[in-house]
């Protein structure tokens, strides 16, 4: 039978200042990525492969861009949340479809993301390419962040945040 040590269990020095300095949110990225630990009992700093924190507006960015990347029914506990914006990469690179992206964003991002509120959607076509540029500007009320403007790709390797 395994044992925990309920003291190894606990806030690291990353989390601690993440508190001191006040943020409000925190986001994980499930992508394991290597970083070095100080093991005070042993002396000795451990490589590690471990989910990484995202904090405030960076975890904010996060949840928006898995909004757009989830389709609805593929939350389980939640059927109705996400746009799937993926469905749009089949059809051919229109004004139209542009406009079709643009009014599920304005209608259903706030749904889905409470935390914000929308200033601004811009969907540019780019049929040369077979893609379009998204450009979102958010208030985040509750961080006291207002005009922040998240710049995308959707192409047919899927959506990413530049």
């Amino acid at each position: 039978m395994a044992l925990i040590k309920l003291t190894d269990i606990g806030v690291n020095d990353l989390e601690q200042t993440s508190l001191e300095q006040g943020y409000l949110f925190k986001d994980l990225f499930l992508d394991l990525k290597t970083a070095v630990y100080y093991n005070k009992s042993l002396n000795k700093q451990n490589v590690l492969k471990d989910v990484q924190g995202s904090y405030d507006e960076q975890a904010i960015k996060n949840s928006v861009a898995n909004c757009f990347l989830t389709a609805p029914g593929e939350k389980l506990l939640s059927p109705e949340f996400g746009i799937d914006l993926r469905r749009y990469l089949f059809e051919p690179v229109s004004q139209f479809i542009s406009f079709s992206i643009q009014d599920d964003i304005i209608t259903r991002l706030p749904l889905m993301e409470p935390r914000i509120n929308i200033d601004n959607v811009s969907v540019t076509p780019d049929s040369d390419n077979h893609q379009y540029f998204i450009t979102l500007q958010i208030n985040i009320p509750s961080l006291n962040v207002y005009g922040l403007s998240i710049r995308s790709l959707l192409n047919n390797n899927g959506y990413y945040i530049i």
